[in-house]
């Protein structure tokens, strides 16, 4: 196909075939480097979260909700990251199997080499605006308020054997023996202390346990017991009531998780309609709103700048590629970590900035890509001057110098 492609570019002729051989070599490598970044950020929350959660009894489909919500802050920043291991992963294996070198013998150089892959990222660009303004708000709102929902919830209350149980309000329960598959237990003991004027202690040889789901409480079914009352008020006075058969629920509020909802919405679970009507009421009172003001700001050039960056990922990503000269996902993926956390460290140090009123949000929010796009259009640059982008002789000679003598 490539050589199809250099002999119809030497005949004049059009270089769809070379745009769609170069296209195709970064399909699969986009779609494996998103889906290995997402599961590494589904894998880091699992075990951020996983931990608060496993004790309070969720539903399975509960959980499922809480990791499938967060996806969409994953997508957003997964995106980037897979354009620019794409990138340099495809025409790293084009220059180490002297492709890019066929390529320049007939003429074709970085800055037509990069055309194709610069068309095309305009498409995951312009999905991230669309999903970054209508999908990723709606996503983290729920996300936020399912997370306030779970956060409430009591944690799951396991009755044990011969150990006490002060997990419900105003309750002390305890039993002897338990039987887990039949919830049967022996020698029980209930400590009331909700009545304001009496301590009220419940014994029984034999009972049975249920969960009540509807009233979210206990259900005890005693059989050979007694209730003993001691008056908080006259110590000296006590009742005591004998029973063959009784029943008793005992309350234990917050052990189901309750839904809510929430109509406050933080910047980042708004979309850009919702902000701009917000911005447009906070600059009634700029001064007092200040603060604020540069927070809704940093959220809408962020939008834009986070997109955009899949076209400067390209820009960066070609010249990396071509002066690594080597293929596979490994070597894509060392430089992609490598200045995405250049990147990132920018975009976070500048909303902090930006937030605290030292510059503006806009120059926070597009100086990461200002600065990508600089250094990938230097260094291709270089490439169109037949130098390696990465001096990599030079730098390893540097290396050998310093190193100590053994």
């Amino acid at each position: 196909m490539l050589l199809r492609a250099v002999h119809s570019y030497g005949n004049g002729l059009s270089m769809s075939i070379l745009f769609r051989y170069i296209l195709r070599e970064h399909i699969a490598p986009f779609f494996f480097s998103l889906g290995l970044i997402i599961f590494i950020f589904v894998l880091n929350l699992v075990f951020q979260m996983l931990g608060r959660i496993a004790d309070k009894g969720l539903p399975l489909a509960t959980i499922f909700e809480f990791f499938f919500l967060n996806l969409a802050w994953m997508i957003a920043l997964a995106v980037p990251m897979a354009v620019l291991v794409a990138t340099v992963a495809s025409f790293g294996r084009m220059a180490a199997e002297r492709e890019i070198t066929a390529l320049k013998a007939c003429g074709v150089g970085p800055t037509r080499l990069l055309l194709p892959p610069l068309v095309a990222s305009v498409l995951p660009a312009a999905f991230l605006v669309e999903f970054q303004n209508e999908i990723l708000p709606i996503m983290n709102h729920r996300s936020r308020v399912l997370q306030s929902d779970i956060h409430r919830k009591r944690p799951t209350m396991v009755l044990e054997a011969g150990v006490f149980l002060f997990d419900i309000p105003g309750y002390v329960l305890y039993a002897r023996e338990i039987d887990p598959r039949s919830s049967r237990m022996g020698d029980i003991v209930v400590y009331d202390e909700n009545d304001p004027e009496w301590h009220t202690t419940i014994t029984a040889r034999r009972g049975f346990l249920e969960y009540d789901s509807v009233e979210a409480g206990f259900l005890f079914m005693l059989t050979d017991g007694e209730i003993g009352r001691a008056s908080k008020v006259k110590p000296e006075e006590y009742q005591r009531t004998q029973f063959e058969r009784a029943m008793f629920r005992v309350k234990a509020p917050g052990t189901l998780l309750e839904r809510t909802d929430s109509q406050w919405r933080s910047d980042r679970e708004m979309n850009l309609h919702q902000m701009y009507e917000t911005v447009r009421k906070l600059q009634k009172d700029p001064a007092r709103n200040r603060k604020q003001l540069a927070g809704y700001w940093v959220e809408i050039n962020k939008k834009f700048s986070i997109s955009v960056a899949c076209i400067i990922f390209v820009l960066l990503g070609v010249p990396l590629g071509i002066s690594a000269q080597r293929g596979g996902l490994g070597v894509a993926a060392g430089f992609s970590i490598f200045f995405f956390l250049i990147y990132w460290v920018f975009l976070i140090g500048g909303e902090d900035l930006a937030e605290r009123g030292f510059i503006s949000p806009a120059v926070a929010m597009w100086s990461p890509n200002v600065l990508m796009g600089a250094l990938g259009l230097f260094l291709l640059w270089r490439q169109t001057r037949s130098a390696l982008a990465i001096p990599w002789d030079r730098i390893v000679r540097i290396f050998r110098r310093n190193r100590p003598a053994s």
